[in-house]
């Protein structure tokens, strides 16, 4: 009898322990309604002052380019997005995209008039195609954005654009639905620690 107990136990502990259960689903934030259900999962980690998001799509269909050509960037396709702040105030914040093809795209956003693109904020990334969808990791050291060390500092929002035009959806974890997407909300910032 003791010994089914602690196999139950085992067997709970690791169920929520596993990635699957400790990962957060983003929300359809617009249009109203998508044919995809749950199609992107995020799990965020720290280890040391390296902040790691790892991203799970699932989707029928790919909108991506392997190449971009000149004024394309990532978030004109499918793309998985990381915004990252350490202020109450939310600026300045920093954005990360990274494509099923690994094309990737940092902004500095330093207030809402302000912006400077195509920077390297020191972003490492990989894309994985798979069978039914693709995953990506994005490892972002913040000592260097100015990280305090203070874990319960970082905040953000974690993002995708999936599908093509006129059915593209729009995915978050914090943002409300909206008519129109606009993930540029940091009022909206949660804890990214939360998605571990």
């Amino acid at each position: 009898m003791a010994w089914n107990c602690m196999r139950l136990l085992l067997l709970v502990a690791a169920l929520l322990t596993s990635p699957a259960a400790l990962a957060c689903d983003l929300s359809l934030v617009a249009p109203a309604k998508s044919v995809l259900k749950k199609p992107v999962q995020v799990r965020a980690s720290l280890a040391g002052d390296t902040l790691t998001a790892s991203f799970s799509v699932s989707a029928p269909s790919l909108n991506a380019k392997k190449i971009l050509g000149p004024q394309h960037f990532p978030y004109m396709f499918d793309v998985v997005e990381l915004f990252v702040t350490f202020s109450e105030t939310g600026f300045p914040y920093y954005e990360f995209e990274v494509s099923p093809f690994n094309q990737t795209y940092q902004v500095r956003i330093i207030s809402s008039a302000q912006h400077q693109e195509g920077v390297d904020l020191g972003l490492v990334s990989t894309a994985t195609m798979l069978p039914h969808g693709w995953s990506a990791e994005l490892k972002i050291p913040l000592k260097p954005l100015g990280w305090d060390g203070d874990p319960g500092k970082i905040r953000g929002n974690f993002y995708s654009i999936l599908e093509r035009a006129p059915k593209r959806s729009f995915w978050s974890s914090f943002l409300p639905k909206a008519k129109k997407a606009n993930f540029h909300q940091p009022q909206f910032f949660q804890p990214l620690l939360q998605c571990e």
